[in-house]
């Protein structure tokens, strides 16, 4: 495959990144609408945005491992078709119920394709050029984010909210057909075993109910019964998976039966920092952007238009800085970025955790800008580093993992951040809320960045002594 070909592939693999946060941005704004025409509230159309990102969190690994065992152009593409059936579908849609389960039908297809979309990068650019090929998936996260919520809102004002639905499908029948033609055919794994219904079913219970826990844990109270019935849904769900994945009778089985996800792929270091990497930065993003806005409003006074034009210096500089990340990660390596990523991010932190009224506007669209930059910097390197420690067999299943692992990063992003926006104003000019929240995530970066200093250094002491 020459240059021009993986291109056109990449965009494409690429398209799906930007569909999906768009698709997310856009109905934040368009509630108020659909709650409107159907006669709701806004906590049930809430549905429309919830049941979308809890049905993707779930379904994303067993995705992945769909793609390792039946080829995953074939899930990839599907899922461009699916979320495209169930955009239509919403569309045209005559009920809010069928409105969500429309949604729960796009929901899937984006879960296919976001399960799959790494594991094909990777197998289509050689190891020197994966780096910068990962990077502009990031730039594609980052520039549906910042163009879905503006772009629905000008739909929405122009036409209907209906509009936002019929845009998705236009979009995701282009992708599907360039899909279709400049995807290389890849063969299913030959060593990958059948699904383990069990396993895969263990495991969707209990993220069930973290993912739910955590989603309406503040609306229905931390401390309420059904939030505790959900983190013991969770822990017996974990349990379960683990002693199920662990258990003797794998050992006993013949060749071709494996658990739905082999614990051993977490033992690799690389791997397992990777991810809580992922986890962690996402979190420290995600939370910030919470609380940002809501400060620039309630403490300095800021315009909303204005408050939005400058929380847009936090995806413009993930734009720049993500393929820049990438291309210098393929020619120096994954540990260079990632300390100077991760340590861009902690002094962002520390300089926020400070944070009062008299700090200048300028100085604040600094910070803004520092966080995106330093989250554009870790995360080419950082998928990287995952998928480069992974073996072919299971490139599907970790690409979702890390897919997985990005959303449940937003989602405690949003949980810590609503948590403490909610502390009651004591001292320190009413800001305790504010300025907790960046002191857990600069504790948490620290503690990310110290756990990778030590693995890194522990896995050279370990290849020395082997060779």
């Amino acid at each position: 495959m020459n240059n021009r070909s993986r291109m056109i592939v990449q965009y494409t693999i690429c398209l799906g990144a930007f569909l999906s946060n768009l698709s997310a941005g856009m109905f934040n704004i368009a509630l108020v609408d659909i709650a409107r025409t159907f006669d709701s509230t806004i906590p049930t159309a809430q549905w429309i945005v919830t049941a979308y990102l809890h049905v993707i969190s779930i379904l994303l690994p067993v995705m992945g491992k769909l793609g390792d065992m039946l080829g995953r152009r074939k899930v990839h593409n599907i899922g461009y078709f699916v979320f495209m059936a169930g955009a239509l579908c919403c569309a045209l849609s005559p009920s809010l119920n069928g409105l969500i389960s429309s949604r729960i039908l796009q929901g899937i297809g984006a879960a296919m394709y976001q399960a799959t979309n790494m594991a094909l990068i990777v197998s289509v650019f050689p190891k020197e050029q994966r780096g910068k090929a990962l990077g502009l998936i990031s730039t594609f996260v980052a520039a549906g984010s910042m163009v879905g919520p503006s772009l629905g809102g000008i739909l929405i004002q122009w036409f209907s909210w209906r509009s936002n639905f019929w845009l998705l499908t236009a979009i995701s029948l282009i992708a599907w057909l360039f899909a279709q033609r400049f995807i290389p055919k890849d063969e299913p794994e030959k060593v990958v075993s059948r699904l383990d219904v069990p396993g895969a079913a263990f495991f969707a219970i209990s993220l069930t109910g973290l993912v739910t826990a955590v989603n309406l844990g503040a609306q229905w109270g931390w401390s309420s019964w059904q939030v505790l019935v959900l983190f013991i849904v969770f822990g017996a769900g974990a349990v379960a998976f683990i002693g199920w994945c662990l258990s003797s009778r794998w050992k006993r089985a013949g060749e071709g039966k494996l658990p739905f996800m082999k614990l051993d792929l977490f033992r690799d270091a690389g791997v397992s920092v990777g991810i809580i990497v992922t986890i962690i930065t996402y979190m420290a993003a995600f939370s910030a952007q919470l609380v940002l806005p809501v400060f620039l409003l309630s403490e300095l006074g800021v315009e909303p238009a204005t408050a939005g034009l400058i929380m847009m210096g936090y995806p413009l500089s993930l734009i720049i800085f993500s393929p820049l990340s990438g291309s210098l990660s393929d020619k120096l390596g994954t540990f260079p970025l990632l300390s100077a990523g991760l340590l861009l991010m902690t002094a962002a932190l520390i300089v926020l955790g400070f944070v009062s009224p008299a700090y200048p506007i300028f100085f604040l669209i600094l910070l803004i800008v520092l966080l995106g930059g330093s989250m554009g910097i870790i995360t080419p390197p950082n998928n990287s580093l995952v998928m480069g420690r992974t073996s072919k067999t299971d490139l599907g299943l970790i690409s979702s993992i890390l897919a997985l692992s990005r959303n449940l990063g937003m989602m405690f992003g949003t949980a810590a951040g609503g948590a403490m926006l909610a502390l009651p104003a004591q001292g320190a000019g009413g800001l305790t809320g504010f300025r907790m929240i960046f002191v857990l995530n600069t504790a948490l970066v620290v503690i990310v960045y110290v756990t990778m200093l030590i693995s890194f250094r522990f896995g050279r002491h370990k290849e020395t002594l082997s060779s």
